[in-house]
């Protein structure tokens, strides 16, 4: 085995890799076990690389391609989150340059301000410095962050409305971002993009700490007032540090709001609102850079009411992908515990009028009244949802009884929207984002 070349041993261990957890999992129910699975190749792998030291140089970039990174997390505020260790070892190790995906699952949730219902906050200079050190190290096509509604709130400097979530349960949402390839000059590049955005949040950051003026009682508007009303919200670097393409948001499952009386009047702890800008302050700036094309949206049988918000707010996108229903490896529905006290009439009621919802705007006539421009702009609708043959034949009808132009059935979940000479869109799949994949025989996969 001496003699074989190393491109020869390459090729092999190549057969012996596949994709990661994280990689294929996002779109499942959000907790902080859900990537424990160990890849099916994952030990031949390791356990090449116990051979000898040549095999192990050779497939210890592929052990470390994708990081999956668990900080120990004992406070916000006073900040205990230190990547340090392990961006050291990347970098002694050289294999920095060769992390394709980083998902981050922070486990920590701040009971004093969960039981107050507030936001915990962190210090702008603290996320300044988290994602200076993490994007000064890697540079990779996917970032994730699996963590509570709370606490991923806390992350991107936004507020969360949880007066409403004791109903909802939910423990964990996902936020990732990708895009489709790296940049020509990364050092360089980075670090002047991370710089001019790093002066926004500590402009903003020092408008947030002004002392505020008193003013006695039936005066006119003070101008402090005005300012607090109109400043700029506190910036958020991680969106904007490299050029993301595509974003994925996976709110897990609402099914246990069900339960409560008059469910459709809640509303659920959700970064939606923040991401596309249309909250109060500071949820009233979208955190949705122009880069992106491509949306992502998971929720297991949200409220129709809420899914409304992505509807009236949709940012300017190529294609939009919904999932309201759990795959078909999520047994949900027949779990006796979490059916209990539910009507399952309900939740297929609020996905067939969520649905509906979302076919009104599709298929609104471009051009008219009081229709939201950022729709006219999208070429592609992927279902998630499409192996409920309900749901989807109910897209389908109505896509047929709108009489719209254009929009046709590319293949089975997906509507794709065709130019006058009817040519269909020309998207770049993603190579490591959160676009779908159809491969020979027609089983969807995720892109890798």
């Amino acid at each position: 085995m001496d003699r074989v070349p190393p491109e020869v041993l390459l090729h092999i261990f190549e057969f012996l890799d596949g994709p990661a957890p994280s990689q294929v999992r996002l779109r499942d129910q959000p907790s902080n076990d859900m990537l424990r699975v160990q890849p099916p190749y994952s030990q031949s792998l390791k356990t090449i690389s116990f051979v000898c030291r040549t095999w192990r140089s050779l497939v210890l970039s592929s052990l470390y391609r994708h990081i999956l990174w668990r900080p120990n997390i004992s406070s916000l505020s006073a900040f205990t989150l230190n990547p340090i260790p392990l961006l050291r070892f990347l970098e002694d190790n050289r294999l920095d340059r060769g992390v394709t995906t980083f998902t981050m699952v922070v486990d920590f949730l701040d009971k004093e301000a969960d039981a107050r219902h507030i936001t915990p906050e962190i210090r702008s200079v603290d996320l300044e410095w988290l994602w200076d050190q993490l994007f000064s190290v890697i540079d990779p096509l996917r970032f994730t962050i699996v963590a509570p509604p709370n606490t991923l709130a806390a992350f991107m400097s936004r507020m969360l409305f949880l007066d409403d979530a004791w109903s909802f349960s939910i423990p964990y949402h996902i936020l990732s971002l990708a895009r489709t390839k790296r940049g020509p000059s990364r050092n360089k590049s980075s670090s002047d993009h991370i710089q001019t955005h790093l002066l926004d949040l500590h402009v903003s950051s020092q408008e947030h700490d002004a002392p505020r003026a008193t003013q006695p009682a039936g005066a006119g508007p003070s101008t402090s007032s005005s300012s607090i009303r109109y400043r700029k919200p506190p910036a958020c670097p991680l969106f904007t540090v490299r050029p993301w393409t595509s974003i994925l948001l996976n709110e897990g499952s609402s099914t246990k709001v069900y339960r409560t009386y008059e469910f459709f009047l809640r509303r659920p702890p959700s970064m939606l609102g923040a991401l596309l800008g249309c909250e109060e302050y500071p949820n009233d700036s979208p955190l949705i850079p122009p880069t992106i094309v491509d949306f992502n949206y998971i929720a297991i049988f949200p409220l129709s009411s809420h899914f409304e918000v992505l509807l009236q707010h949709l940012p300017k996108v190529d294609r939009l992908f919904v999932q309201m229903t759990p795959l078909s490896a999520n047994r949900i529905l027949e779990d006796d515990n979490e059916m209990k006290h539910i009507d399952p009439a309900d939740l297929w009621m609020e996905r067939n009028t969520a649905y509906s919802s979302l076919m009104r705007e599709l298929t609104f006539v471009a051009g008219s009244a009081g229709h939201p421009g950022n729709w006219s702009t999208l070429r592609v609708f992927e279902s998630g949802d499409a192996a409920d043959k309900e749901a989807w034949e109910m897209a389908v009808k109505y896509l047929e009884r709108s009489g719209i132009k254009g929009w046709k059935v590319e293949r089975e979940g997906v509507f794709v929207k065709q130019d006058e000479d009817g040519n269909g869109p020309n998207i770049e799949r993603e190579v490591d984002g959160h676009s779908s994949d159809v491969s020979s025989n027609g089983e969807q996969l995720l892109g890798h």
